[in-house]
């Protein structure tokens, strides 16, 4: 995990993308921001790029491939698992058995989105602030 590096945003609601966009873009702005509509996208990415993401944050809800069958197919993958990329779930709404499967997969996070702007930017300050000071397999790059 690079501190600077991408945050990958996975959503299908593009209004939820403009809405997080300048967001992110305060809070982090030396990471990339990364959005995906889809989360076969998203692991078509993270298995081709040598970039290092900061942090995965992605909808639960999505028509193609929702939040669940994503993470299950990044920790079906050898490689991508292996990377250990810091993996939140955002959604609306929230029900109990939902978090209780991603939980299952290992996830690191499962927030649901605030419905004001303030709100949403104090909490993604804080899961920013989290993982910026979080000691994790991937912060080392070396054999230190």
């Amino acid at each position: 995990m690079e501190v600077n590096g991408p945050i990958v945003f996975i959503d299908d609601d593009e209004d939820d993308q403009l809405l997080f966009k300048p967001l992110l873009e305060e809070i982090a702005p030396l990471s990339p921001i990364l959005f995906f509509t889809s989360g076969q996208r998203a692991v078509d990415y993270l298995r081709t790029t040598d970039q290092r993401p900061f942090l995965i944050i992605s909808e639960v809800s999505m028509q193609v491939m929702n939040g669940l069958e994503l993470r299950r197919q990044i920790e079906a993958d050898e490689e991508l698992k292996k990377r250990a990329i810091p993996f939140i779930f955002l959604t609306h709404p929230v029900y109990k058995h939902l978090v209780e499967g991603a939980y299952e997969l290992t996830i690191q996070g499962f927030f649901e989105k605030k419905q004001s702007i303030p709100e949403m930017r104090i909490q993604l300050q804080a899961i920013v602030d989290y993982w910026s000071n979080c000691l994790h397999p991937n912060r080392f790059t070396g054999d230190e």
